[in-house]
């Protein structure tokens, strides 16, 4: 299989690793048409005192129980596994080694829908050691649909920028949540819809 380290730094001890090509053509456009029947919702965040809507749809999938708060105030209930999800997930697993309870899809319709800076080190999502485990804090996203900008940095330090394509796969591993910051920023470019799957991990729940 295809794949990179979006790192150049070579004191990257945990880095991120890109798959361009983890699902063929066909496989991304059946995948992001299955997505269109996924019940998006828009939801509400609490900010500096203010309540505003997240500005992108999000939906979230996977086993029951697993709850996933962010942000403090938005919380997620996943639903039922589809087929196609399910499928993917072990895919996923089988490629990296690492095991996923829930699926958060973001779906960014236009340019102006974006995520800001920020790691995702929830406690549901258990500890982050430097071995695989179910309990890995490790993302795995899918990305589908229009290319966007992505952009992540050491906590402190400078972005990279990457655009992460139609079907491609991008894992961030146990421990990149602790040193670095990613983000989807906002574009003037006149964009077509992104769908972003990312797997995580989940502590609760029913197994």
């Amino acid at each position: 299989m295809k794949q990179m380290s979006l790192f150049d730094e070579p004191t990257a001890v945990l880095p991120v690793t890109y798959y361009p090509e983890f699902l063929s053509k066909q496989e991304a456009d059946e995948l992001y048409q299955h997505c269109q029947e996924l019940q998006w919702q828009q939801n509400q965040i609490r900010m500096l005192g203010k309540t505003m809507p997240v500005p992108r749809l999000e939906c979230i999938y996977g086993d029951e129980g697993c709850d996933y708060l962010y942000s403090k105030s938005v919380l997620l209930k996943p639903l039922p596994w589809t087929g196609t999800l399910a499928k993917l997930r072990d895919s996923i697993t089988a490629a990296t080694g690492y095991s996923f309870r829930i699926v958060i899809g973001n779906q960014y319709r236009t340019g102006t829908d974006s995520i800001g800076w920020h790691a995702d080190k929830e406690s549901s999502m258990g500890i982050a050691p430097a071995m695989p485990s179910a309990t890995s804090r490790t993302n795995a996203s899918i990305s589908l649909g229009s290319v966007r900008k992505f952009q992540i940095k050491p906590i402190g330090g400078k972005p990279t920028d990457f655009w992460l394509e139609h079907g491609s796969l991008l894992v961030m591993h146990p421990g990149c949540q602790a040193t670095h910051l990613h983000q989807v920023p906002k574009t003037n470019k006149v964009v077509g819809t992104r769908i972003n799957l990312t797997f995580r991990p989940h502590v609760g729940g029913k197994r």
